[in-house]
């Protein structure tokens, strides 16, 4: 009887007048190419908001790019590598900062001095660079202590200010590298921050940015206002985004509410692959933890079932990972396949013997839940038992982290999203550098010296991947993270918004434009047809 009831239902479905149709996104046929006058979108940013705010508002010299190299030229436009100690870099002649002042090498020059007095503090730069010298108007030299291999994909999060900005704020060692203090005309990017501010543990709830109008990229941006939330809960998320118009146009979401987006009449669906991965850290600064002990760790990723974790809490939009760095990366790619199909180091009854009456307190942020059930779901059959603290801020997942080593906090395992911010595997192996506050491991010497070694190779040479795989198995081994699956890129967008996400740390909101039909600057009440159910739309 249930069997002809649910054919009956499926066939009352397909012929009713009222069936649910999907069209395919057509926006792009009909996108605005200018700056339009009002137009406005509304962004959700629950990742490193003041990583991808600084790439909106100010310039480097080179800038993060999906290529194997992980960076471009943008404020250079060439550079020569004179010896393993001597760079140099020519700068673009049409650039200006944002108050309408030059940018040239005197202002090169003028920042690095800034740098090198507070540098961040996650890589070995600020021991490497000894100082940069002016050659001509738009020509300066770099000058290394050290061969320095990382030297250009860390140029691309030193960023340059006007003078104004120094006389108001300054660079200060940081962990988080990043100076967003406060709104004003001091950067050289698309974008200007009008209100607001972030600065790594330190944001604004909402921050609103205005298009820049010497921007040296023709036409760009497209978008002239744009304001930028960093704490929202997934219910509000979901709900802005999906059953109202005009309060949200961008946003990342979980994998779980992917039907919701698809069904909605505001709301489609994007989906490409990523660089980035969901960095699961275990805490081993934590006296007594359970988690010292190597097994208990290396028995926490052998009971997790990728396959099945990607199947039923990722919902499909992850590959299966043997490592923290992401397997879509050019430098892990390889290697991965390789570990993919490893056997378990130990048996079931091992697995059951080494984890039952394990007790973890995790930290996480909501929009992670998803991913969470599906962990705790299969970690249950052996006898573990997880404890949340939940939030929607950033923020406070971060200070957990940074402050772990002087105020020793009482959690085991914490979730953040950790985005390619760099185009290189540090973006992961930093999570292990014992020397930076990002690290939840308390010491291991032979991992220092390994990152030492690779900070001095060029990303393109044979001796370079070698160093990555050496780390990469060390660090599987030693099983320092609980390892989870590379994730997809998952976005809600307006229907009338155009945009592509980049798989590194940007928000290139520069290239994303509207339709006519976008609430902020459409005349009268939106037409029915604007209104069809959507496909996803996956990029490759």
């Amino acid at each position: 009887m249930r069997k002809y009831l649910l054919i009956f239902l499926f066939s009352v479905l397909l012929f009713s007048n009222d069936s649910i149709t999907y069209k395919y996104d057509q926006s792009n046929k009909i996108a605005i190419n200018k700056r339009v006058k009002g137009s406005h979108l509304k962004v959700y940013m629950p990742t490193l908001a003041y990583f991808n705010i600084i790439s909106l508002i100010n310039g480097t010299l080179v800038r993060l790019s999906e290529s194997k190299k992980g960076w471009e030229y943008y404020l250079a436009y060439k550079h020569k590598k004179i010896d393993d100690l001597t760079y140099d870099f020519w700068l673009r002649k049409d650039v200006r900062y944002q108050d309408g002042s030059k940018f040239d090498a005197d202002s090169v020059v003028y920042n690095f001095k800034h740098f090198m007095k507070g540098p961040f503090l996650y890589s070995n730069i600020h021991n490497a660079l000894d100082y940069v010298e002016k050659l001509n108007d738009y020509k300066i030299r770099i000058h290394l202590k050290e061969p320095y291999g990382m030297l250009l994909n860390d140029l691309c999060v030193v960023n340059f200010y006007t003078k104004q900005y120094y006389e108001k704020y300054n660079w200060t060692p940081s962990l988080a590298a990043q100076n967003t203090k406060g709104p004003g005309l001091y950067g050289a990017g698309p974008y200007i921050l009008a209100s607001g501010y972030a600065s790594g543990l330190k944001q604004s709830k909402k921050i609103v940015l205005k298009a820049n109008p010497y921007y040296f990229e023709k036409n760009k941006p497209y978008i002239e206002t744009i304001t930028i939330y960093t704490e929202l809960t997934t219910k509000e998320v979901i709900d802005k985004i999906s059953k109202k118009e005009g309060e949200l146009d961008i946003a990342y979401i979980p994998f779980n509410k992917k039907t919701e987006i698809v069904n909605s009449k505001y709301a489609k669906l994007l989906i490409s692959s990523s660089h980035s991965n969901l960095t699961v850290h275990m805490n081993l600064i934590k006296k007594n933890s359970k988690l010292k002990d190597i097994k208990v760790r290396q028995a926490l990723n052998d009971a997790l079932n990728q396959k099945n974790l990607i199947k039923f809490a990722f919902k499909n939009e992850a590959k299966e990972s043997p490592f923290l760095l992401s397997s879509n990366t050019y430098f892990a790619k390889e290697l991965s396949k390789k570990y993919l199909n490893r056997k378990s180091k130990f048996t079931q009854k091992q697995l059951h013997e080494i984890l039952n009456g394990l007790e973890l307190k995790v930290i996480t942020q909501d929009r992670f839940m998803f991913v969470w059930k599906g962990i705790e779901y299969q970690l249950s059959k052996y006898g573990v038992k997880l404890d949340y603290f939940v939030t929607s801020d950033e923020k406070v997942v971060l200070e957990k982290l940074f402050n772990d080593r002087k105020n020793v906090y009482d959690w085991d395992l914490l979730i953040w999203g950790n985005d390619d911010w760099n185009g290189h595997p540090w973006t992961a192996f930093f999570t292990l550098y014992t020397k930076a506050n990002w690290s939840s491991v308390d010491k291991d010497d032979y991992l220092v010296h390994e990152f030492y070694k690779l900070f001095a190779l060029d990303t393109n040479t044979p001796k370079f991947q070698k160093e990555v795989n050496k780390i990469l198995l060390y660090s599987y081994k030693k099983a320092y993270t609980l390892v989870l699956p590379s994730p997809n890129i998952v976005i809600a967008l307006n229907k009338e918004v155009i945009y592509k996400p980049s798989k590194m740390a940007l928000f290139p909101l520069w290239n994303a434009k509207i339709t006519p039909y976008h609430w902020s600057i459409r005349k009268g009440k939106l037409k029915k047809n604007r209104l069809n159910y959507l496909y996803p739309k996956r990029i490759k």
